[in-house]
């Protein structure tokens, strides 16, 4: 059947694999905004986006979404609309709270309003595991375990957003739906996060920064699943919050010992304070997920990582030209 769908964050880690996923649906067209920001590399991005422009079933504007203006640009009859632009990152969200005050709550708002006003049969908003914070050893629920001061300006922006497209749609006919994803990598990953710069680092002989000794735990999910579960809320009248992540827990030393493994070489480790206010672990309750939308992560740790590595082999030379430490972790002269 053939959708018209609206993806913001379409040049993302996310809104990519949707969006290409999306594009071998037979009469499906896509219709992609991103602001194309400098939260990481704008090269991996235009990366993204170019791969994206050789379909002809997909359009792109380049959009700010936190001015309610520059919605006015945009059509009005899609079948759903998947909200995937935000700005992430825990740490880097406390060095400027009003970027992602702005990116993240006030933009799902005007895209929150602009499904309202134009009667949308469907919104799907990308949450995330940080509104949880540290779980110990209980799995986290929705609906129930979100904490009423979360650990980060990023989950605060987050879960104001959630809050808020629940408000505005509240007495509308559109099915909102809002997966929370745990620790998203792959292919075309974000160059800020653990796997991909580990991998980076230990392919081209660099020192691995490690906060904190590594015992840190969290639910990998493998890209490949988290777009089987966006193709389902596409698909299916789902409304509600659900978790989407791995139900199998790692620590960051054993993703870099199966790193390692992969690229037959061993990790120079830079051991460093731990992150501020970094979390232990976080472990998703997927009994919900698993019950309702019929979803459960097919890909183990050991497979989406080799799948990543043989990516960025395969990318070596545009990944090589990529900053992967955001400017609070900086030192002069450094990559």
């Amino acid at each position: 059947m053939s959708k018209k769908v609206l993806v913001t964050g379409c040049a993302g880690f996310i809104g990519y694999h949707f969006c290409i996923n999306m594009l071998k649906e037979e009469g499906s067209t896509v219709y992609g905004v991103d602001n194309l920001n400098n939260a990481y590399s704008p090269l991996l991005k235009k990366e993204r986006i170019d791969n994206l422009k050789g379909n002809d079933s997909f359009s792109f504007l380049n959009l700010n979404l936190s001015d309610i203006n520059s919605l006015n640009s945009l059509k009005k009859d899609f079948d759903v609309v998947l909200h995937l632009a935000a700005r992430a990152g825990v740490r880097q969200s406390f060095l400027n709270p009003e970027i992602y005050v702005r990116d993240n709550t006030l933009a799902t708002a005007n895209i929150s309003n602009f499904v309202n006003k134009n009667s949308i049969k469907k919104l799907v908003i990308a949450s995330t595991s940080s509104i949880y914070g540290d779980s110990g050893v209980n799995k986290v629920s929705e609906d129930k375990d979100e904490l009423g001061s979360p650990p980060s300006v990023y989950a605060a922006t987050k879960i104001a957003g959630e809050n808020i497209a629940k408000t505005i749609l509240e007495d509308s006919n559109t099915i909102l739906s809002i997966p929370r994803f745990f620790t998203v990598y792959g292919p075309w990953g974000r160059p800020d996060m653990s796997i991909l710069r580990f991998i980076h680092w230990i392919q081209s002989g660099k020192a691995v920064r490690l906060y904190g000794d590594g015992k840190q735990r969290r639910a990998f999910t493998y890209i490949d699943d988290v777009i089987a579960a966006l193709e389902k809320f596409t698909n299916q009248d789902i409304h509600g919050t659900f978790n989407i992540g791995s139900d199998s827990i790692n620590t960051l030393n054993e993703v870099i010992n199966l790193i390692e493994k992969k690229l037959d070489r061993v990790a120079n480790i830079e051991y460093l304070d731990r992150a501020y206010r970094d979390i232990d672990v976080v472990i998703p309750d997927l009994d919900k997920t698993k019950k309702q939308l019929s979803w459960e992560p097919l890909t183990s740790l050991s497979e989406g990582i080799s799948k990543t590595v043989e990516w960025c082999e395969e990318k070596i030379d545009l990944l090589n030209k990529i900053d992967y430490l955001y400017e609070g972790e900086k030192n002069p002269n450094e990559n």
